[in-house]
C-alpha cells in the first residue's frame, strides 16, 4: 500500500510532465506547422501542442516549492502569444502559494482527474486465457488503423485526432500501443509509458462486442510484465472519478493516490 505524500506526487506529476514534453518535441518534428513547443517552469513545464489539444497544459507546477507572481506570469504570457487559454493542474501537494495566486487571478475549476497507482508486479490473479486471442505490439500504421477504427478521428487535436494519439501512444520515446487480436482484427488495445522508473498505462479500448471477455484484463497484465521488464517501480493510471475504469483498477491492485483539480483562465 502507498501513503500518498509530496514525494510520490512529484514523481507521478513530473512523469506527466515529460510525457507532453516529448510528445510536444515529436509533435513539432513531424508537423511544425502546428507551433507545438513548451517552456520549462521549474521542474514542471507549460506545454503547447495546438489550441485544441488536451496537452496544452501546464504540469508539475508547485512541487518544487513556491510559486512566484512572476512564474505565472512567463506561463500566461506562453499561452497569451498562441491565443491558448491558461489551464493548470493543480496537484493536492503541490505549495499553497499556487491555489493562492490561481485563485487571485480568477481561475476557474473545469474538471476533477483521479491519479491511481501501484507497485509494478503481476496481477494477484492470472489474467483469463481468452480463446484466440494474441497481444502484440502495434507498427504505426497499425497504430493509426486502430483509432481510425475506434473513431478518434475530428479536429479535437492537432494535426488531427488520429495522428494525435498515434503519437501519444506509438511514435513518442518510451511508448509502446499494444494491441489484442482475434481472427487478424485488432479488438482491444492499451498503450504503456515508460520513463524514469515510472510506467503510465494509458489509451484502453476494447470494442463493444469484445467487452468483458477478459481483453481488458489481458491487456494490464501484458503491460505491467513489459514495465516490469523495463525496470519500472511505479505504474500510474488516470480517470475520471467515478469512470467506467475505475472498478478495473481497483481490482487490478490500484490504489487512488490523489485528486488532481484543472483550473482555467480565459485569455
Amino acid at each position: 500500500m502507498f501513503f500518498p505524500d509530496i514525494i510520490l506526487a512529484r514523481y507521478l506529476e513530473f512523469h506527466e510532465a515529460w510525457s507532453s514534453v516529448e510528445h510536444a518535441r515529436i509533435q513539432a518534428q513531424l508537423f511544425p506547422q502546428t507551433g507545438a513547443t513548451s517552456v520549462p517552469i521549474h521542474e514542471g513545464a507549460a506545454v503547447f501542442c495546438g489550441e485544441k489539444s488536451p496537452l496544452s497544459q501546464v504540469y508539475g507546477l508547485g512541487l518544487s516549492g513556491p510559486v512566484r507572481a512572476s512564474d505565472l506570469d512567463i506561463i500566461e504570457n506562453f499561452y497569451h502569444n498562441r491565443d491558448r487559454k491558461v489551464q493548470v493542474n493543480l496537484c493536492p501537494f503541490a505549495d499553497t502559494s499556487l491555489p493562492a495566486l490561481l485563485s487571485d487571478r480568477g481561475y476557474g475549476v473545469q474538471y476533477f482527474m483521479n491519479t491511481y497507482v501501484r507497485q509494478v508486479s503481476p496481477l494477484d490473479d492470472q489474467a483469463p486465457t481468452v480463446f484466440g486471442l494474441k497481444i502484440t505490439v502495434a507498427t504505426r500504421a497499425e497504430a493509426r488503423m486502430w483509432y481510425e477504427q475506434l473513431g478518434a478521428g475530428g479536429d479535437w487535436a492537432e494535426p488531427d485526432g488520429i495522428t494525435f494519439m498515434t503519437i501519444r501512444t506509438a511514435i513518442k520515446s518510451g511508448t509502446r500501443l499494444f494491441l489484442a487480436w482475434q481472427d487478424g482484427q485488432p479488438v482491444g488495445g492499451g498503450a504503456l509509458e515508460v520513463h524514469d522508473g515510472v510506467a503510465s498505462l494509458m489509451a484502453a479500448d476494447t470494442l463493444p462486442d469484445f467487452r468483458h471477455q477478459g481483453i481488458h484484463t489481458a491487456l494490464m497484465q501484458v503491460r505491467l510484465a513489459a514495465a516490469a521488464e523495463a525496470g519500472c517501480e511505479l505504474a500510474l493510471v488516470h480517470g475520471s472519478p467515478g469512470g467506467q475504469s475505475q472498478g478495473n483498477l481497483l481490482r487490478s491492485g490500484f490504489q487512488l493516490a490523489y485528486t488532481s483539480v484543472a483550473l482555467l483562465r480565459a485569455l
